[in-house]
């Protein structure tokens, strides 16, 4: 067990390049001995079919002279094969005694105890121990049916040259194996090398950019291949890394300033009636400070809703919610304490998420059109293919074409002059953006042309939940 944690170890601290390099080389070395060993195979198959056909044919060419004359005159000069131990023939009678035989193995008994039929061949594999050696012999036996009887012609090949011919090509390929690994190994070293080096250019790119500065990408290298894909993926991070961090950056900005407008109203009144006090009296310090101490709540909490759209760690809740509910509710509370006209079109209309959150969106766009309406607003539920929609319009002023994507952004008032005229912390339309991206939407201004709602036109577009067959619409 040990042993099997320390090579994961050992691979872990080497780099890419080594370990590639290593499992090349394993690869390789797999692959030729593999090569090698059905190489090796093969030509000891093929020289031991050659050796065992050579048999057959001398022990055949004797065998046809025996059918046709007999072996009573029958040399050993006849049955001779090249006059040496490798190849021998021998001549058996019905008894198994030989009455002809190679001159190397003249005077021995019978090679073999087969003693096949007449027409009949039987080949076996024998260590006959010619010349004291262990090498093993290819032994065919015939049995011939001649004149003077049965007979039995044996013809052997030693299978020597096949053991020499397998060790010395085994011996060769290994010669070649071991400098064709070397060279594969440095090859494949090197153009692993070549190939990590635009990423270690990146490396050193990124780790020489610095939290204040996000501006430098990493240089894209020719091709359009893996590690060019990698470069403009980290260029599109940089990217991404330098806009949340503009935002971020712009974020703190407008909020210490929508912060210190309030603490410094409330700083300076309560030091003019500690140094001043018959300057302003606590009846009239009271209604400032609580004016300015309800402003500076609701920004924080304007705040800490923005913080939480932000997380995304942070999943809404995901229950039915009925969007038609929530823009009567709403209606009626705007109604309630409003002199405006409130028109209500609320269709069916079901989403997935958090009916707090989609409510304080709704309150947000319908507060928005209270506030800047001349007369009258209306509030719509649908459902358009697989989105329900949230429409609200009003007969205010509107807003000018080029602000519309601009209005969806924090702290951002269309007045230059960013004075407070209806109270509001200027995170509303951006909370309600935040809301409807958090729960797989969109929020956007729409320009709908309608003459009875000319204002402004907001809409929030979320994945709808079916709606159950026959369900009513209002």
């Amino acid at each position: 067990m040990r042993g099997e944690r320390v090579v994961p170890g050992l691979l872990a601290r080497t780099g890419v390049r080594m370990r590639t390099t290593a499992v090349a080389i394993v690869a390789l070395a797999l692959a030729l001995a593999t090569a090698g060993i059905i190489v090796v195979v093969l030509l000891e198959q093929s020289l031991d079919t050659t050796i065992t056909d050579s048999a057959r044919s001398t022990g055949r060419q004797v065998a046809i002279q025996i059918a046709r004359e007999g072996a009573r005159d029958l040399s050993a000069s006849e049955v001779a094969s090249t006059g040496d131990t490798e190849a021998v023939t021998q001549v058996l009678d019905r008894n198994g005694a030989a009455i002809a035989s190679d001159p190397a193995i003249a005077g021995r008994p019978a090679v073999t105890s087969a003693r096949p039929g007449p027409g009949r061949e039987m080949v076996e594999t024998l260590s006959l121990g010619l010349n004291n050696d262990d090498y093993e012999y290819r032994v065919v036996s015939r049995g011939v049916s001649g004149p003077g009887g049965l007979f039995t012609v044996i013809s052997a090949r030693s299978l020597e040259p096949v053991t020499e011919a397998s060790t010395r090509l085994t011996v060769l390929l290994t010669t070649i194996s071991a400098p064709l690994l070397a060279i594969s190994g440095l090859a494949v070293y090197r153009a692993v090398g070549s190939a990590l080096r635009p990423v270690e250019r990146m490396r050193r790119t990124v780790a020489e950019i610095s939290t204040r500065d996000l501006t430098a990408r990493v240089g894209l290298p020719p091709g359009r291949d893996e590690v060019h894909r990698l470069a403009t993926t980290l260029n599109g991070m940089l990217g991404r890394l330098a806009s949340a961090q503009a935002a971020q950056r712009r974020f703190v900005a407008d909020a210490s300033h929508e912060l210190r407008s309030p603490l410094s109203t409330i700083s300076t009144a309560l030091d003019v009636a500690t140094q001043h006090p018959e300057t302003i009296s606590h009846e009239e310090l009271i209604p400032v400070v609580t004016r300015e101490t309800a402003r500076l709540r609701e920004l924080v909490d304007d705040l800490l809703v923005l913080a939480r759209t932000d997380d995304t760690t942070d999943r809404p809740s995901s229950t039915e919610v009925d969007l038609d509910d929530i823009v009567r509710a709403e209606a009626e509370r705007v109604r309630a304490g409003s002199p405006i006209e409130i028109e209500v079109r609320a269709g069916p209309a079901k989403v997935r998420g958090s009916e707090a959150q989609l409510r304080r969106a709704v309150r947000n766009l319908v507060d928005n059109a209270r506030d800047h309406a001349q007369g009258r607003i209306r509030v719509a539920s649908t459902v358009s293919g697989e989105f329900a929609r949230i429409e609200v319009s009003d007969d205010g002023p509107g807003v000018p074409a080029g602000d519309r994507e601009r209005v969806f952004e924090r702290f951002v008032r269309l007045d230059a002059s960013r004075q407070r005229q209806h109270g509001g912390t200027g995170l509303g339309l951006a909370i309600v953006a935040g809301i409807a991206a958090r729960h797989g939407g969109s929020a956007r201004y729409a320009d709908v042309g309608d003459e009875r709602y000319p204002g402004a036109h907001f809409v929030i577009e979320l994945p709808a939940i079916e709606l159950p067959l026959g369900e009513p619409e209002d």
